[in-house]
């Protein structure tokens, strides 16, 4: 459990890193400063954060989870890639632009799909 509080704890530090991160960079961007683009990285550094959090976790893992986790991210971005590429056809035929921001959300869909289904094949 300790394991676990100690990786919460890192993901809330990152989580709120991005958040002032986020304000800083609402408060003081502006069009025609010169650091407008460095403010970018106030909201890069958390998450390259929370992602060494992570893969930290993951590779503390028992070697069934980590191979569970592994096999849903696997499926995960090899989905989503597909079904990334596959809408641009459906795009280029008239269906209405695709946000980039859809793709984190469809990631996150397929890993849950993949991780359920690798644990069934587990258990």
């Amino acid at each position: 459990m300790k394991s676990n509080s100690k990786y919460i704890l890192r993901i809330a530090v990152a989580l709120i890193g991005y958040a002032l991160g986020l304000l800083a960079f609402t408060c003081f961007y502006r069009e025609h400063l010169p650091y407008r683009y460095w403010l970018v990285l106030l909201l890069v550094l958390p998450l390259i954060y929370m992602t060494t959090a992570i893969i930290r976790r993951v590779s503390e893992m028992d070697e069934m989870w980590r191979k569970i986790v592994s096999e849903a991210l696997a499926f995960s971005a090899i989905a989503t890639g597909f079904t990334c590429i596959s809408y641009m056809f459906l795009r280029d035929m008239g269906a209405p632009e695709f946000r980039a921001q859809w793709a984190f959300c469809i990631m996150w869909a397929y890993y849950g799909i993949g991780l359920f289904f690798s644990w069934r094949r587990y258990k």
